[in-house]
């Protein structure tokens, strides 16, 4: 199997090779003499991805039959017996880091393929080019993999097989990563580093045609709205993954390979916004050139993080110093092409990037690039500092940052749309504004009482010792609390004011009106959807993490023990112990918890000891409130035999996950491709 995997990964970076010769050749020889070698380099394209499905085939199939003649399937492969055991063989394929990169590079070729399979029938110089380009960055990924670290079908070494292929070292997939979330969030991750190569690609390929016309971004933007989705969809299933598994109570550690993750997001959102005015006013383009093409990079980093060793982390894998140097040559020679580009064909792709007042729509989209880019700068100078010398920094620092950051940032999203194009007449600003605000001063006002009530003296409690911090701490809360307020009340009046100038105009219900505007102007009503998620994401992110209540201690294990902790009352119930067949170990208390003399619900904290790995895992317990989480931990025995407790009280964490779905379904809506018009 180690030798058809490796053969077809090689006839994969073949096919690639041939097609970005043909595909050049070809735009040299002409469009007619050079078509049919244009022809072959979409043909290869696909080649790329047959050569690459097989290879994932293969070590798919190694982990279902269990070869351990791998070394990747040895260290990699799931113990589990539960119900999801087949899931967690298939997800091993992606647990790792050679497998991963595979995974990375055969997602790269369905998004080549998908375009060769588009642009085909048209041949066009901007496709033509811009396939090229994508296939060069399938030759770079297609030669890591053959990096000695980095390649699967690496053999497993003698010593490690009994005489029936048995493994006799004590390898497996890591106990974290068992667990739903992890099956889903890698792949997420992905398809959104993947498909940013797409604007990449065509941003490169209009410098290299001097096509400054929008036809590139009409190509993939689509494309890359669903890669913005998808990586925010990863982002947020991990950031679940960390909230259930890791016992910490957080969802965001500011760790180095969440950074990177969250790099090419933020500046992918600022590459939306360009698209958006590349579109519609004819401005923005070397924003949106070169933001594909340090969005792409962002992606690039992320890899390099990751793999080459170069800072430390939970998720790195083992360091790798030709990796370093491979995706540093990639990340400074992508950087390098596209500001020369840039540079070379700056008259070409001039735009109407002027503005007439701060109050204008085009100032709001300016400052949304910039916030975007000097954050993801910011949080990528921080996270590489201690590579180069510097310190490493916590999270405080992150949060020191990102608090206002992101607050000015909402602020400024949430006004926006009441802003016009040039500049913004303030009577008709006012006259927009004014019932958002009446609603923003209502929501506010709860908002306020419920942090002063609940929410600051889980701070006090916490961090009993005044401190300088403190003040602003309470500033900085209330001041987001009123913007994410004003961001979900633009939002909801937009739909508002829309379905009652339709229903005045159609003759319609405004149920009917509303109904239409979701689904006829998807683009507009998705963003603001969008928005509205953003809104009650700022408001989740002020509770559950500026003021959860931390609570350790521990009780005589005895049925009918109890204590208290953050106002709710926990009993004992008992412990159930588990042994699996695969000699796995299963502990799971029992809790009955109630607040105010009314049972809430049942808490099951719990720890499972994987026997092969020889490591135990926390299985924490959440009873989920609409205002608050219940967050409980079972962390072992003292000598003395008493169990030892961790009890958090998460304030608005619910809102985080509620807005993130609002998030991803906004962006849903605002991608899905609006119908053509039927031929007469």
């Amino acid at each position: 199997m180690a030798n058809l995997g490796n053969l077809f990964m090689g006839l994969a970076l073949v096919a690639a090779l041939l097609s970005i010769g043909a595909l050049v050749i070809g735009r040299r020889m002409g469009p007619k003499e050079g078509e049919g070698l244009t022809n072959i380099g979409y043909l290869a394209t696909f080649g790329i991805l047959a050569g690459t499905s097989v290879s994932i085939a293969i070590l798919t199939a190694a982990f279902l039959r269990e070869d351990f003649s791998l070394e990747y399937v040895a260290m990699h492969h799931s113990t589990d017996v539960s119900s999801l055991a087949l899931f967690f063989k298939i997800a091993a394929v992606w647990a790792g880091r050679e497998g991963s990169l595979l995974f990375w590079a055969w997602l790269i070729a369905i998004f080549a393929a998908y375009i060769a399979y588009k642009r085909m029938s048209i041949t066009d110089e901007l496709s033509n080019m811009s396939l090229a380009v994508l296939n060069f960055v399938q030759v770079f990924f297609l030669t890591a993999l053959f990096i000695p670290l980095n390649n699967p079908f690496k053999l497993s070494p003698e010593m490690w097989l009994g005489p029936g292929g048995e493994l006799l070292i004590r390898g497996g997939m890591n106990p974290l990563l068992q667990h739903w979330a992890m099956m889903l969030h890698p792949p997420t991750l992905f398809i959104g580093y993947a498909g940013f190569a797409v604007p990449f690609a065509f941003a490169l390929g209009a410098l290299i045609v001097n096509d400054p016309s929008k036809a590139w971004v009409e190509i993939v933007d689509r494309i890359t709205v669903f890669a913005w989705l998808f990586l925010g969809l990863g982002n947020g299933l991990g950031a679940i993954w960390a909230y259930v598994v890791l016992g910490w109570g957080g969802y965001w550690a500011w760790d180095p390979v969440e950074n990177a993750s969250l790099i090419p997001w933020l500046t992918g959102v600022g590459l939306l916004h360009s698209f958006t005015v590349y579109r519609r006013r004819g401005g923005f383009k070397k924003w949106a050139v070169m933001l594909s093409v340090i969005t792409f990079v962002g992606v690039i980093l992320g890899t390099f993080i990751v793999r080459s060793g170069i800072v430390q982390s939970v998720h790195a894998f083992q360091q790798d110093e030709l990796s370093f140097w491979w995706f540093l040559m990639m990340m400074l020679g992508s950087l390098l092409v596209g500001a020369v580009g840039v540079v070379y064909r700056g008259d070409s792709f001039k735009g109407a990037d002027e503005f007439d007042s701060l109050t204008s729509k085009e100032s709001a989209y300016y400052f949304n690039n910039v916030i975007m880019l000097v954050a993801a700068v910011v949080i990528a100078g921080l996270t590489l500092a201690p590579a180069f010398g510097g310190r490493t920094y916590g999270p405080a620092t992150y949060d020191a940052i990102a608090r206002p950051v992101g607050t000015l940032y909402v602020f400024i999203m949430a006004v926006c749309p009441l802003l016009a194009w040039k500049t913004t007449d303030s009577k008709t600003f006012f006259e927009k504004i004014k019932w958002p605000l009446v609603a923003t001063a209502a929501i506010s006002v709860a908002l306020i009482y419920l942090w002063w009530t609940v929410m600051w003296p889980h701070h006090l409690f916490t961090n009993p010792t005044a401190n300088p911090l403190t003040e602003i701490i309470a500033y900085e809360a209330v001041i987001a609390l009123i913007v994410g307020a004003l961001a979900v009340t633009v939002a909801v009046w937009l739909f508002i004011q829309g379905g009652r100038r339709r229903a005045a105009a159609k003759g319609e219900s405004f149920g009917a009106a509303l109904w239409n505007i979701v689904t006829k102007a998807r683009t507009q009503s998705g963003g603001y959807i969008a928005h509205l998620g953003i809104g009650i994401i700022l408001i989740g992110l002020v509770g559950s993490s500026m003021f959860v209540k931390d609570v350790r201690l521990s009780i005589p294990e005895e049925i009918g023990a109890s204590f208290d902790a953050g106002g709710y009352d926990f009993v004992y119930q008992g412990v159930q112990v588990e042994t699996l067949p695969n000699n796995d170990q299963i502990t799971e208390l029992l809790f009955e918890v109630s607040r105010d003399g009314r049972v809430t619900g049942i808490a099951t904290p719990g720890q499972v000891r994987y026997f092969r790995q020889e490591q135990t895992r926390f299985d924490v317990s959440v009873i989920v409130e609409p205002l608050r989480d219940v967050f409980v931990v079972y962390e072992g025995q003292d000598a003395a035999g008493d169990i030892q407790m961790n009890v958090k009280i998460n304030p608005l964490i619910s809102w985080v996950w509620f807005g993130f779905g609002l998030l991803s379904v906004g962006t849903v809506i605002a991608m899905w491709p609006k119908r053509r018009p039927e031929a007469a």
